[in-house]
């Protein structure tokens, strides 16, 4: 049986917010709530890259198994309606509403959370985006890896097929080149730059009434937690990262006038006063 599990993450459209938008309150959160809410580009692009995926093992395999995953409040679940309309066959939303668990800045805990269900799912491959609409420090998916103990490729671009249903042909790019490699399950793959992927593709009218009808899975913290066999519990929840504090940096500009009365004077200058120092 395969299971492919999509990590993905509902932001603030913030192209539509303005520099004046952007005040945090007493909690440091920016108030987004007027704002409409879209896929973050790299998981849209992991999120297509399943469901090709899933067509071309539609005929080779005998269970497959397509589950998007998210963190969310209610409105998530609009989002996973449309992904079970264009083919998704489960939607899950976790729900944490704990007051010590703050997802904002953390990693580590939503790759906790993550990496629990796919153990408890049994989930052959892992595929996500390799950044978040906050912080962008482009961990989880490392950290997934990390906790389930699971080889990882990162800057994946391409993912297709082969004859054996236990091995996929990955491309990703690395130092500039492109490297196709064929890889042994389970895996996590990490989506990165997909020119191939890079929209997800929109439900027909016929396809929206029929996931009107299903069901989203609702699951919190406590329904994952590991049990004491679990490799997970080292690592469950690590909570104890708090934002204390958010700003704006200033940037600063400056500029070195180049004094010469040629371009060979000042070409000169500028070796001497600013590239030689840097180039030894």
């Amino acid at each position: 049986m395969m299971k492919i599990a999509v990590c993905f993450k509902i932001i603030a459209d913030y192209d539509r917010l303005s520099p004046k938008d952007w005040v945090w309150d007493d909690h440091y959160l920016v108030d987004t709530s007027f704002v409409r809410r879209v896929f973050n580009c790299f998981d849209e692009s992991a999120l297509e890259t399943a469901l090709k995926l899933a067509g071309q093992l539609e005929n080779s395999c005998d269970n497959l198994e397509l589950t998007a995953l998210t963190m969310d409040d209610g409105l998530g679940d609009l989002f996973l309606k449309h992904l079970m309309a264009v083919g998704f066959d489960h939607g899950v939303r976790i729900c944490c509403k704990g007051e010590k668990t703050d997802l904002r800045f953390n990693p580590s805990v939503v790759a906790s959370l993550i990496s629990a269900y796919i153990q408890k799912k049994c989930q052959k491959l892992v595929i996500l985006g390799m950044q978040g609409g906050e912080g962008e420090n482009g961990q989880t998916g490392f950290l997934v890896a990390e906790q389930l103990g699971w080889p990882c490729i990162r800057e994946v671009t391409d993912v297709i097929k082969t004859e054996s249903p236990d091995f996929l042909k990955v491309t990703s790019r690395i130092d500039g080149a492109a490297l196709v490699q064929i890889v042994n399950l389970p895996m996590v793959l990490i989506i990165g730059h997909s020119k191939d992927s890079p929209y997800l593709r929109i439900p027909n009218l016929k396809q929206k009434l029929e996931a009107k009808k299903k069901q989203v899975t609702l699951l919190s913290e406590h329904d994952l937690k590991p049990n004491n066999k679990a490799g997970l519990n080292k690592v469950w929840l690590n909570t104890d990262k708090t934002l204390i504090d958010l700003h704006r940096p200033k940037k600063k500009s400056s500029c070195i006038f180049l004094e010469g009365q040629t371009g060979r004077d000042q070409a000169r200058q500028l070796y001497h006063q600013y590239l030689k120092e840097r180039l030894q």
